[in-house]
C-alpha cells in the first residue's frame, strides 16, 4: 500500500511539472508583454504638421532664401536638433497678400483653400507687405474671413498670425494701418498675433539682411527670420502634447 501510494503520488508530480511546462498541451504559458518603452512610444506617436502660408518671404527670392537656405527649412533643422520630429509645409504665393493677388493668381486665403492640409496641428500666416494701400474695412474684412476660414478648414490646427514686416524703422503709413486692421480681425477671431512692426524686426540691423532690391531677406535675413519664428512655433508644437 505505501508503495502504491509512492507511486502515485510521484506520477503525479510528473504530470504536474508536465502541465506546467505546457507540453502536457501543446500550448507554451502565456507571457506578459512587455510595457513599450518611452522611445517606442514617441515614435508612434502623430508628427506635428506645420503649415506655413505666406509669399516670398516664405519662398525665398533671388536675394536669398532659397531650398535649405530659407527660413522654414532653418526652423525645420532646429526642430531636428532639438529631437522633436515635424512635418513643415511651406505655401507660398509670390507678391500675393489678403488683398493682393500675386504671380499664382491667388490671394492668401484661396491659396489656403487649394492646399492647406485638413489636418494640420499649427497654421502660421506671415505677411503681407504686398496689399499696399486699401481702406481699414477691406483690409480688416479681408483679415477676418481668413482666420475664420482657417478655423474651418483646418479645425484642429493652432493658428499663428505673423504680421507685415518692414526692413528699417521706416515704416510707411499704409503697412502700419494694414497691420493694425490685421491686429483688430485677430483679436476678433481669437487668434494669436505677432506684431512684427511693433517688435522692430529688421530694425536697426546692419542692412546685410536684405538685399540689394531693398525688399527681399538674404540668406543672413533668413536667419534672422528663423532665429524670430522658431521659438515661436517651438513653444506652440510643444502645447499640442499638454
Amino acid at each position: 500500500m505505501a508503495f502504491a501510494a509512492l507511486v502515485l503520488a510521484a506520477l503525479l508530480l510528473t504530470l504536474y511539472a508536465l502541465a506546467q511546462s505546457g507540453a502536457a498541451t501543446g500550448v507554451a504559458p502565456e507571457e506578459t508583454a512587455p510595457e513599450p518603452s518611452a522611445a517606442a512610444t514617441a515614435q508612434t506617436a502623430a508628427v506635428p504638421r506645420i503649415e506655413i502660408l505666406g509669399d516670398s518671404y516664405v519662398g525665398g527670392s533671388a536675394e536669398g532664401g532659397k531650398g535649405a537656405a530659407n527660413w522654414t527649412s532653418l526652423v525645420g533643422t532646429r526642430f531636428n536638433a532639438s529631437e522633436t520630429r515635424v512635418e513643415i509645409n511651406p505655401v507660398a504665393q509670390p507678391n500675393s497678400g489678403y488683398i493682393a493677388r500675386g504671380v499664382t493668381g491667388l490671394v492668401f486665403r484661396e491659396a489656403a483653400t487649394q492646399r492647406l492640409s485638413a489636418e494640420a496641428d499649427v497654421v502660421l500666416v506671415f505677411g503681407s507687405r504686398n496689399d499696399g494701400r486699401q481702406s481699414d474695412a477691406a483690409m480688416y474684412e479681408a483679415a477676418r474671413t481668413l482666420y475664420t476660414d482657417l478655423r474651418t478648414l483646418a479645425p484642429k490646427a493652432e493658428i499663428i498670425v505673423v504680421g507685415p514686416v518692414w526692413v528699417d524703422e521706416f515704416v510707411p503709413d499704409f503697412i502700419a494701418a494694414n497691420n493694425q486692421a490685421m491686429a483688430r480681425a485677430a483679436a476678433d477671431t481669437k487668434v494669436r498675433y505677432v506684431d512684427a512692426v511693433a517688435e522692430g524686426w529688421f530694425t536697426g540691423t546692419d542692412g546685410t539682411l536684405i538685399g540689394l532690391d531693398g525688399v527681399h531677406p538674404t540668406d543672413a535675413g533668413h536667419v534672422y527670420l528663423a532665429d524670430k519664428i522658431y521659438p515661436l512655433l517651438a513653444e506652440t508644437v510643444a502645447g499640442l502634447a499638454r
